[in-house]
């Protein structure tokens, strides 16, 4: 994802989701101003947004206390006020949730796993004079160590608002902002899904009130062109309720998977974000998130219109460039026929393996025993089998050097959407670190790790690599790799000899011990019986079949 500064752009309090982003859409391209910061009007207390280091973060604790702290630290440098409420009541997260976006405020929680003295450190980090305190006066006893020295006000608003009831009964229809009873002061998160605590979930005559005792910021600048990407879950209302007051704007994401819902991407592209913060452990590694709304951005897309490659069955089909061919442009049509044949047989979208380099017998004047095709040579095959609608894997031969040897070369093809690597472990000659047919796990995952920078960088779709195996012991370690999102790495077992099926002992050695997220290949025979799938395996999942 490309890093700039990021432009902070007027905003003021927020309200609704649906009113934060008709907003964000209007303004994301909007007027810069210098600093994200105002002044107090009764004290001259300064008040500042803090623009989330990166391109993308993660905040994942499974502790709502500590979540909110480190969303506090994460999107505000200074606040005159902040909000608390105890960690145990789930009423009370979501009404301070929502009270901290609409004054403006970050939201902290005591009683989970932040001790009280963190909650004081960081009010006096902020300079947060003023505290509100969600409850009764009860909880304001309760809460009162936290609070320091600073000014408490409690705040115990009545009823929902329409917009909370509305959303509540959307959400599973109770009247508690959970949308179920089950876990309200258990403290304890359930996988519930929670309504977006936006400001309009208070009466606006409570919130008035409210603004009578506090510290009124005037005209606050506010982050606008960071997006805050959640799927609210119990315990993260805090967290997300202070993104809401930074300004961020708010995108749900189911299971916090950007990239496979198109309505979510939809959304991203047209927002086009500075950066992103996800608040939640679904969200997964930050590079994996920045990734994520980097090809939803870019607007490239795989073939097919999406940005991954599965769940779905692909079907090779090999092609070598010929050898001084004039054409190759023309003639890689006929791969692209024979894939689109063999992917109907087989029952999978068609994918072209394209010969990238190949095993020599003799070490070459570079000496590293591999014929590489020009790339002259291979870019107009690869063009017209990707405007054919077709996947695209570059197969190479890795000879004494290691298998990432080969993509400096290869970048500017494999920088196009939908073309990936092919690579076989088995044809490696010993060097370099590894023995002859073997590769250390390291090995391969410099190729995993380089193209899941490459997919980031450009803002590529799911790249595909495919691991060509006779036996997993192939690739030592193998359970070790470390597969991330951009990044869907296949293992093919091989047959035996051109035109023969993946042996039943092969496939089970190589379907064995699979690294978490990884996907299998078989080799199919070149005779195939009219109903194909009475030949091909249904266990483990099958991801790819291999036509040669």
């Amino acid at each position: 994802m490309v890093i700039r500064n990021a432009r902070f752009v007027p905003h003021h309090r927020p309200a609704s989701a649906a009113a934060l982003l008709a907003a964000a859409a209007l303004v994301l391209a909007g007027c810069t101003v210098p600093t994200a910061e105002g002044d107090d009007g009764k004290t001259g207390e300064k008040f500042q947004v803090r623009e989330p280091s990166g391109p993308a973060l993660v905040l994942d604790s499974a502790d709502p206390a500590e979540l909110a702290l480190t969303a506090s630290q994460a999107f505000f440098h200074a606040s005159p006020i902040a909000v608390i409420a105890s960690a145990d009541d789930a009423d009370a997260r979501a009404t301070a949730a929502a009270t901290g976006a609409a004054v403006t405020a970050p939201v902290l929680l005591t009683d989970g796993g932040v001790s009280d003295s963190n909650v004081v450190a960081e009010l006096e980090r902020l300079g947060a004079g003023t505290v509100v305190v969600v409850g009764d006066e009860q909880a304001v006893a309760e809460v009162g160590p936290a609070a320091g020295e600073a000014k408490v006000v409690r705040f115990d608003p009545g009823a929902l608002s329409a917009a909370a009831a509305a959303a509540a009964s959307a959400n599973g229809g109770s009247a508690d902002a959970e949308g179920g009873k089950g876990s309200a002061g258990s403290g304890k998160p359930d996988e519930a899904k929670v309504v977006l605590p936006t400001a309009d979930l208070l009466h606006q005559a409570d919130v008035d009130g409210l603004r009578v005792d506090i510290p009124d910021v005037t005209d606050p600048e506010l982050l606008q062109e960071i997006l805050v990407a959640v799927d609210p879950k119990p315990g993260q209302e805090a967290a997300i309720g202070t993104a809401l007051a930074a300004g961020a704007v708010p995108v749900e994401v189911p299971d916090g998977d950007v990239a496979a819902d198109a309505k979510t991407v939809e959304t991203i592209r047209a927002l086009k974000p500075l950066g992103v913060v996800g608040i939640g452990g679904e969200f997964g590694a930050a590079d994996d998130l920045g990734w994520q709304v980097a090809v939803a951005t870019s607007g490239k897309t795989l073939p097919d219109g999406s940005l991954q490659l599965f769940p779905g069955r692909y079907v090779s089909t090999s092609y070598t460039v010929p050898a001084g061919i004039a054409d190759p442009a023309t003639d890689a049509v006929r791969a692209v026929d024979a894939a689109a044949t063999n992917g109907e047989v087989l029952g999978g979208s068609p994918l072209v393996l394209v010969t990238a380099s190949m095993r020599s017998t003799a070490a070459g004047e570079d000496g590293d025993f591999v014929d590489e095709q020009p790339l002259e040579v291979l870019t107009p095959a690869v063009e017209t089998i990707r405007d054919a609608g077709q996947i695209v894997l570059l197969d190479v031969a890795p000879g004494v050097q290691p298998l990432a040897a080969q993509l400096d070369e290869l970048e500017p093809l494999l920088s196009k959407p939908g073309v990936g690597l092919s690579v076989h472990p088995e044809f490696r000659v010993a060097g370099n670190g590894a023995d002859t047919g073997a590769v250390p796990v390291a090995e391969l995952q410099e190729v995993v790790d380089r193209l899941a920078k490459l997919a980031t960088a450009q803002g590529l779709p799911q790249i595909m690599l495919e691991v060509h195996q006779s036996t997993a012991a192939s690739v030592v370690d193998r359970a070790d790799l470390r597969i991330p999102s951009q990044v869907a790495v296949v293992f093919t077992a091989a047959g035996p000899g051109v035109g023969q099926a993946t042996a039943d002992g092969v496939w089970a050695d190589v379907a064995s011990g699979l690294p978490e997220r990884a996907v299998l290949g078989w080799s199919a025979p070149s005779e195939v019986p009219a109903d194909a799938s009475t030949i091909l395996p249904t266990e483990p999942l099958l991801g790819l079949v291999s036509a040669g």
